[in-house]
């Protein structure tokens, strides 16, 4: 009889001491990030619009009137940004979505004149 608890006991012990390794090489370790979480960062420019003589403030953010904001970007005046993919160029005065930041956008020139 004492043989079947001193088994059940060390079996118990063993077993506790395996869950608990599991479980802490599998929660929040830095190797374990999740790569899929991470967003890529995309620079790009923004030119004015010209001869149209408009200044434009510019926000960056997930949607209108979020993340970073505000660059003007003057008339004749071409500036370099960076965002994350998914996320939005907007103008903050007029609320409005400019373009929204994609992988193909890496090193390109939006043209401010094309919307305005």
């Amino acid at each position: 009889m004492k043989r079947i608890i001193y088994f059940g006991a060390a079996a118990l012990f063993i077993g506790t001491t395996l869950m608990s390794l599991t479980y802490d090489v599998n929660s929040g370790s830095s190797d374990n990030v999740n790569k899929e979480s991470v967003k890529k960062r995309i620079s790009f420019k923004i030119r004015g619009t010209g001869s149209k003589g408009i200044s434009v403030k510019i926000g960056i953010g997930s949607k209108v009137g979020y993340g970073s904001c505000c660059s003007t970007v003057s008339p004749f005046t071409t500036s370099g940004f960076s965002g994350e993919i998914g996320d939005v160029v907007y103008d903050s005065e007029n609320k409005r979505i400019i373009s929204k930041i994609y992988d193909d956008l890496e090193g390109q020139t939006i043209e401010l004149k094309e919307y305005y």
